[in-house]
């Protein structure tokens, strides 16, 4: 039923609404409007926000001072009366208010003061005192939907309470002997951040486990939990997951975001903000995304499968910013035409991505911090750019190794662990084809056994690089190669210590009965950090050593991203326009975003399609068939378009 939604809030506080009655501009027909034009499939509404202040009036001692009537009960009223499901956007971990009031219940950095995000300890009254009977209150008194939890896993950090640290040397056996671990390469500073990650798992399985034996279809989200911030197994009841991408970088942080949580097995949407801010302006300025810009990153979220919801703040008494809200319909029109193609389908396997929870857990700032996923986010968005369809996996979801064609293994910070190394040798030895990339991801598995050794280089700067006699351009952190038999496939051609002996970039291998591609340079980081077309051609020329793709972009004028889709029967091929600047900081907004042209697909098929239709259009698409590959010609695509191939003959 999230498919199509709506968020607001403003984070309530005394201070931020000074001399305004919450509620004082709402109007009945404003939310009527909403309900009726746009027709969300649910609404997020503010209810406590970090500062810790209620933005509804209740019985439970944190309400905001000054109200003009019930504006929760009228957000209920209209949206029952619509059909449309309402959610809260109710701060968990992070609660300024609380921690005010109870200074204990704050967490403590190693020199005892209380740390700087105002974070609630996970394990101390915070959730039975305030946080459970807040929501069972919002399911009983007011009848809503669910809870949308913000400040959750991004806000939970390390806690050297006292209360904290004997608890951990109980349960765990570390002895810490007074020295805390607040710092790498001290003793145990990896086992107490493993140890405050469980507490904060334990803290949002009871919350939810609670409100649930009360309320059992209140459905509940901790905003981030066991997507890319937290790449674990579900470990909580939660109902659904979601996230809010990157505000600037939102086209390529939701592409990388989504796709870190497709394959959990549970209900999934992504917010778009629907702002910019510009680090040239001054902190609080917000400039309106075009709708263009808002289409093109709901066409990276529902091309996966997701839902879809759009964010706005709400004006400091509560009312939404009908300003910027009226100009959502033809973003609503967008997003609800192509349901019927996009909502719950389930990628295809091809190339499958490697987001290790080992490795990022070693190197996150944080509990659950992004530090370092820029190598990771740079290579999904390398593939989409080279028109590669391409899943993430992590160590517990990489079921049945053999069944992706394509394993990609993006730049390592600390390595992995030995099991998993040997069950991704192990897929290429039983017929997979792996590729590697970055100075430390090479150097783990010639440790391990693989079919080449690495060179050291002096690493940090960028390099230029050939490959087949042609220069592409430049790469970053990186090692040579040396590969005992096989293919060399790229060759550094800058730097002092290019030369002859140690200037190869990339070497093919066999190995096993599967193949396998080792890149001393950071892809992803590189990517990233410059775009560059002649990147995305040397990425297409190790894939096709490596498999033949379910559809193959054979041509297209623009950027075209692929994802491969079934649901239903069909395979749904999803085509989106990542063309445009929507990396650049300099471009705060435009409406116009270039259109991808002269798209020629090939589609590899058991059987000829009986039909191959453009969606939502409805329009039957000419193709030729031969030798089991349709071939598939599309105009054009502005933002985003489905090829349907829906049934065939045998």
């Amino acid at each position: 039923d999230r498919y199509f939604g709506l968020h607001f809030d403003f984070h309530a506080s005394p201070e931020k609404c000074r001399g305004v009655a919450i509620g004082e501009t709402l109007k009945t027909e404003d939310l009527e409007w909403i309900c009726r034009e746009l027709k969300p499939d649910f609404i997020q509404t503010d209810c406590k926000g970090h500062p810790g202040w209620t933005s509804y009036p209740t019985v439970l001692g944190n309400a905001m001072p000054r109200f003009r009537g019930d504006p929760l009960r009228l957000w209920r009223d209209v949206t029952k009366s619509f059909g449309v499901g309402l959610y809260m956007h109710y701060s968990g971990v992070v609660d300024r208010k609380y921690v005010a009031d109870h200074p204990d219940e704050q967490t403590k950095g190693a020199d005892g003061r209380p740390n700087g995000w105002f974070g609630t300890r996970t394990n101390g009254r915070y959730a039975d005192e305030l946080m459970i009977p807040q929501l069972k209150e919002l399911a009983g008194r007011y009848g809503v939907d669910g809870a949308w939890v913000d400040g959750e896993c991004w806000g939970a950090c390390e806690d050297f309470d006292p209360r904290t640290v004997a608890q951990c040397q109980k349960e765990t056996g570390v002895a810490l002997k007074g020295r805390l671990p607040d710092r790498r390469g001290l003793p145990h500073f990896d086992d107490y951040r493993a140890f405050c990650r469980e507490l904060f798992k334990r803290y949002l399985r009871h919350y939810v486990d609670a409100v649930h034996a009360e309320y059992p279809r209140f459905r509940i989200a901790s905003n981030w939990c066991f997507t890319d911030h937290m790449p674990e197994k579900v470990s909580a009841n939660v109902d659904f997951l979601s996230g809010d991408v990157d505000p600037d970088d939102s086209f390529s942080s939701a592409r990388y975001a989504a796709r870190a949580v497709a394959r959990q097995g549970l209900p999934w949407d992504l917010m778009s903000w629907g702002f910019r801010w510009s680090k040239f302006y001054t902190p609080g300025f917000d400039a309106p995304k075009h709708v263009v810009q808002l289409e093109q990153e709901a066409a990276a979220i529902i091309s996966l499968g997701g839902g879809y919801q759009v964010y706005s703040h709400q004006k400091p008494d509560g009312a939404p910013a009908m300003e910027q809200v009226r100009t959502w319909k033809p973003l609503a029109d967008f997003v609800r035409a192509r349901r019927d193609w996009c909502f719950g389908g389930e990628s295809v396997r091809q190339v499958a991505v490697l987001l290790s929870t080992y490795d990022r857990n070693l190197e996150s700032a944080g509990l659950y911090h992004r530090t370092g996923c820029a190598k990771i986010k740079g290579a999904v968005n390398l593939l989409c750019d080279a028109g590669h369809s391409n899943a993430i996996v992590s160590e517990f979801n990489f079921e049945k190794g053999v069944d992706w064609p394509v394993v990609w293994v993006p730049e390592l910070y600390e390595g992995l662990e030995p099991q998993t190394v040997r069950k991704l040798l192990d897929y290429v030895r039983s017929g997979g084809s792996l590729v590697l990339a970055g100075a430390k991801s090479c150097e783990v598995f010639a440790a391990a056994g693989a079919p080449f050794k690495t060179v050291a280089m002096e690493r940090g700067f960028w390099r230029g690089y050939s490959a087949d006699g042609q220069s592409f351009g430049a790469v970053t952190g990186t090692v040579a190669l040396v590969s005992y038999d096989g293919d060399v496939l790229a060759r550094y051609t800058a730097g002092a210590d290019a030369v002859p002996g140690r200037d190869v970039m990339a070497v093919g291998c066999r190995y096993g009965k599967g193949r396998l591609v080792a890149v001393g340079a950071d892809l992803g980081k590189s990517y990233h950090e410059a775009v560059q077309c002649g990147l995305c051609d040397f990425v297409r020329g190790i894939l096709v050593r490596l498999y033949r793709p379910l559809v193959d972009v054979r041509r297209a004028v623009g950027i075209l991203e692929i994802n491969d889709l079934r649901k239903d029967g069909k395979l749904l091929v999803q085509l989106v326009n990542a063309n445009g600047r929507h990396r650049a900081m300099t471009v705060l907004t435009e409406n116009f975003l270039p259109p991808v042209l002269d798209i020629e697909l090939a589609v590899r098929l058991d059987h000829c399609p009986a039909v191959v239709r453009l969606q939502p259009e409805g329009r039957d698409l000419d193709f030729n068939w031969a030798d089991g590959v349709a071939v598939v010609r599309v105009p054009r695509v502005d933002v985003h378009a489905v090829v349907e191939i829906s049934s065939v003959t045998k």
